[in-house]
């Protein structure tokens, strides 16, 4: 598999690994990359001269298009977000074996800039007392894309010095802390070897901000008022939500659930698929409720969680009333560099009320 996937890769894409010399002869040892796509993970199995032990999600089904390949290479599951002890047992036992192990502490591929690092590799380096080796991806965002399209897209591998394991430091501060700083210090890193190019794509925003107008109809155009008591508190929120539209494409795609009216709030007015779509999501985080708060953290996930109740229950009332329901996520922000706004909205522009 890895030689037939190296010739893929000289086929579909251009090819550039930095650093090879740099890694160890065997392990314990850990590798640490950044992660916006899949294609990391084939680049980090295919080019490191052993055997890797990935630890991937394990909380929900992967995407159908990969799952195939994925499960005959094979993974470590961990259900993020939770502490999964069995999952960082079984990777501790790699490393105590002697092995290596492959891990992408910013935990998720929904956004394409550097994200929150998570303690896992800190935490695996000091118990199984295994130096850690960053990495550096660059020109992946958008690559797989391109390489089916025959565009032959140029990705990059840089592999960075070795990292000793980390240990206290001999101060009386708390465990948690020293594991907390040694992750971020890891990421910093993994960042300082990813392209130049890349980091200004990633980090290009700032002053990012959401809106959400919502509007209720009747059939025959006129706008109606909402009930006090079902006024969005956080529409800020609902509408950052569906600005990343990834979370809504693994409900459908992965886990096969029925949120297509979510996905296309640019044309549904259907306030009872809404409503629908809003509870099918619900009832799925009822089932994983780490699923937005190990993304966005606690504030944010539990507001986001708070909108769709709250859309859930206007759609409702919206149907019983034969009304429509229009809805139309705003997402401002500015380039930095440049005092220009861009606003990008998910939906067309509702005609002046």
């Amino acid at each position: 598999m890895r030689l037939a996937g190296r010739a893929l890769m000289r086929a579909f894409t251009r090819t550039t690994i930095i650093g090879l010399e740099n890694l160890p002869k065997h392990g314990p040892l850990i590798l640490v990359g950044n992660h916006v796509a899949l294609l990391e993970a084939v680049m980090m199995v295919l080019y490191a001269p052993w055997y890797i032990e990935l630890i991937g999600t394990g909380e929900i089904p992967l995407d159908p298009r990969y799952a195939p390949l994925i499960h005959a290479y094979g993974f470590i599951p961990i259900r993020r977000g939770e502490g999964d002890r069995r999952a960082m047992s079984m990777a501790l036992d790699v490393l105590k074996q002697g092995g290596v192990v492959g891990i992408f502490p910013e935990g998720g591929i929904w956004e394409s800039a550097f994200k929150r690092a998570r303690t896992g590799v800190a935490w695996l380096s000091y118990h199984a007392k295994a130096p850690v080796v960053p990495i550096g991806f660059g020109g992946i965002d958008g690559a797989l894309a391109k390489a089916f399209r025959l565009k032959r897209p140029h990705v990059s591998m840089n592999i960075g010095h070795v990292i000793p394991p980390v240990q206290e430091d001999g101060s009386d501060r708390p465990l948690k802390v020293i594991l907390e700083e040694s992750a971020h210090a890891i990421m910093r890193r993994v960042e300082a070897l990813v392209p130049e190019e890349d980091k200004q794509r990633w980090n290009r925003i700032k002053d990012e901000r959401f809106e959400l107008e919502l509007r209720v109809e009747r059939p025959d155009g006129l706008v109606m008022p909402l009930p006090p008591e079902l006024t969005l508190e956080r529409p800020d929120m609902l509408a950052k939500f569906f600005h990343r539209p990834l979370l809504l494409d693994v409900m459908a795609r992965n886990l096969r659930l029925p949120v297509q009216a979510l996905q296309r709030i640019d044309v549904e007015r259907d306030p009872r698929r809404l409503a629908d779509a809003a509870q099918t999501a619900l009832n799925y985080l009822d089932q994983n409720p780490h699923f937005l708060t190990y993304r966005f953290g606690n504030d944010q996930g539990k507001w986001m969680r708070r909108g769709l109740v709250q859309l859930r229950d206007i759609g409702r009332w919206a149907a019983s009333q034969g009304y429509r329901l229009t809805l139309m996520p705003i997402r401002r922000y500015r380039r930095r560099g440049s005092d220009e706004e861009i606003v990008e909205r998910r939906v067309g522009e509702l005609p002046p009320l």
